[in-house]
């Protein structure tokens, strides 16, 4: 209690915006004693935040520090800046990390983007940290990938688990021996099917969950049921209308330890439940989303966002349909009118990943432009 305390009073005083909700909630750190009184502030929603930062560029003075004395800052889909600050391990996966049981003998392949959005770098940090070598391989070009662990006999991989899927089926076609043995997955839903095949190959697999924003909240350890809370978040589980915590399911809201960042009472938009028996402690996963927002292949694809991409290419009418085929995400927009190329790689860039474009006779304006029909 006493650290966050601690941690409460100097963000609050270093913290335009967090000064501003504390006191409008009547709420003051230096008077803290239990952390039910966070319960006060109201909830700050994920989707907040790209209107916030456009009202006070770049971060709308949520931070603690000045931008240019940040160690990097990343743009995530919204669009929504992100800021690194200085901290060795600065977003909290190793933690996760050495639960998932790699240490310094470990060669690991990052497959997470290190372009613009900051998944790459907060495990390049993580596994830095416990002493690992990191192979900063990216996405795509499986045809690399499997020539990089083959000839560098990687151990170690941390991305999606369809990706490695996908890397485990071209090696088997070429007949490539590949030498991993454990696997940290986020971003993406781990199935039990995919889980089954990837231990039936020797490789032992653990999932993790977190955000660009909050960095690691939960993580996989085997020691108990579900995906342990970081020992850098407090999280409540709340009604994602009035923000009263639960002891149902509800909307993951986060209050992180972070000195740069300091999200306090912060809503993801992620939906879970507490495992039996330990509220507080352990959520059994992601769920599902509230409000507008959807994850296809680790990235977020947010409605009001492909709304004004799809209105500038002259296609307001439409609608984005995501499924999953085969353990793999796929998003489909179906539109009333063709797209040429330079159309279609806009709303790509934009969205940051690859639909299928599907031309129909008429959309139906009955239902929502961007729909989830994955079924677990």
């Amino acid at each position: 209690m006493e650290r966050w305390k601690s941690f409460l009073i100097e963000a609050y005083e270093r913290s335009l915006a967090l000064r501003e909700r504390l006191d409008a909630a009547n709420m003051s750190p230096y008077e803290l004693e239990t952390i039910e009184q966070l319960n006060r502030i109201p909830v700050l929603k994920k989707e907040q935040l790209p209107l916030l930062q456009k009202h006070q560029l770049p971060f709308g003075n949520m931070i603690t520090t000045r931008s240019n004395e940040l160690a990097r800052i990343f743009m995530s889909p919204g669009p929504i800046y992100d800021p690194q600050g200085k901290e060795e391990d600065d977003w909290g996966f190793a933690e996760a990390l050495r639960a998932a049981g790699f240490t310094s003998d470990d060669i690991v392949q990052n497959t997470f983007s290190y372009h613009l959005s900051p998944a790459g770098f907060m495990f390049d940090s993580a596994l830095r940290r416990i002493g690992a070598t990191v192979v900063p391989a990216g996405p795509g070009n499986r045809e690399l990938q499997v020539q990089l662990m083959n000839d560098l006999q990687v151990t170690g991989y941390v991305g999606t688990p369809s990706f490695l899927h996908l890397l485990l089926q071209y090696a088997d076609e070429k007949g490539i021996h590949v030498t991993v043995k454990k696997a940290f997955f986020t971003a993406e839903k781990l199935t039990e099917n995919m889980r089954d095949q990837f231990e039936q190959r020797g490789i032992r697999v653990f999932e993790g969950y977190g955000t660009a924003d909050c960095g690691c909240i939960a993580f996989e350890d085997r020691q108990e049921p579900g995906l342990k809370i970081s020992s850098r978040a407090i999280v409540q589980l709340c009604d994602p209308i009035s923000g009263v915590p639960l002891d149902e399911e509800g909307e993951i809201v986060v209050t992180i330890f972070d000195r740069t960042y300091p999200l306090v009472r912060f809503g993801t938009g992620d939906v879970s439940r507490w495992v039996d028996g330990y509220k507080g402690e352990r959520i059994v996963g992601v769920l599902g989303r509230v409000g507008t927002s959807v994850k296809v292949k680790g990235m977020f694809v947010h409605e009001q966002q492909l709304k004004e991409v799809m209105a500038d290419v002259g296609c307001p009418l439409f609608q984005a349909v995501v499924t999953n085929e085969g353990d793999h995400d796929q998003l489909t927009i179906y539109i009333e009118k063709e797209l040429d190329e330079e159309a279609k790689q806009k709303i790509k860039n934009v969205i940051r990943i690859t639909p299928t474009f599907v031309s129909v006779d008429r959309v139906n304006e009955g239902e929502r432009c961007l729909i989830d029909r994955r079924k677990w």
